[in-house]
C-alpha cells in the first residue's frame, strides 16, 4: 500500500507542465482528454491543476498565504524532477521519511524511482480537478491525485489511495 501510495505522488510532483489539456467527446459519446485540441464541436480546452494553459505565460505556481496552489497556477507545479521525501496521513501529521522516492514529470508522463531500485512508467491523465497516473500501482486512471498545498519548491500532494505525499523539487539525496 504504501509502494502504491509513493509512486501515486511521485507522479503529482513533476515539474510544472507547458502544455495546453483538452476535454473531447468522441462520435461513440466517451470523453477523452488529450494533449491535441479536440475536433471542431466536439470539446474545449480546460483548465487542469498542474497544466498551464495555451494562452498563458509557463509562470511559476504562486502559493495564497495557506500555502495552496491557486488556480491554474497550480499546475506549473507538476512538471521536472522532485523528491517525494515523506509520507503521513494527514497533511500536518507524523511524516515517514523510511522511504523517500523520486517523481519524474515529463510532458504527459511520469516516472517514478522507488529507493529499493524499482522504475515505473505512466502516462499522466489530468482533468478540471486534478490529475490521474494510468498506472494502477498508482492510482490508476480512474482515481485522482490532488494539490493540497504549495510552499516555496515543497508540495503535499493527497493521494487517491490515501495518505499525504510531502514532495520537495529536485533530486531525492
Amino acid at each position: 500500500m504504501r509502494l502504491y501510495l509513493c509512486c501515486l505522488f511521485a507522479m503529482l510532483l513533476a515539474h510544472p507542465l507547458q502544455a495546453a489539456v483538452y476535454k473531447c467527446t468522441g462520435a461513440n459519446g466517451l470523453v477523452e482528454f488529450k494533449d491535441k485540441p479536440c475536433a471542431p464541436g466536439s470539446g474545449s480546452e480546460i483548465t487542469v491543476q498542474g497544466v498551464a494553459r495555451s494562452d498563458e505565460a509557463a509562470a511559476p505556481a504562486s502559493a495564497d498565504s495557506t500555502g495552496k496552489a491557486g488556480g491554474g497556477g497550480g499546475g506549473a507545479a507538476l512538471t521536472g524532477t522532485w523528491c517525494e521525501y515523506a509520507v503521513s496521513m494527514g497533511v500536518d501529521g507524523e511524516k515517514d521519511e523510511s522511504s523517500p522516492a523520486q517523481w519524474t514529470f515529463t510532458g504527459d508522463s511520469l516516472e517514478y524511482r522507488m529507493k529499493i531500485g524499482n522504475i515505473i512508467k505512466s502516462r499522466v491523465i489530468r482533468s478540471e480537478t486534478g490529475f490521474a497516473i494510468e498506472n494502477g500501482m498508482l492510482g490508476g486512471p480512474d482515481r485522482e491525485w490532488e494539490i493540497v498545498s504549495r510552499k516555496g519548491d515543497e508540495l503535499v500532494l493527497r493521494g487517491p489511495i490515501g495518505g499525504h505525499f510531502h514532495l520537495r523539487r529536485g533530486l531525492c539525496r
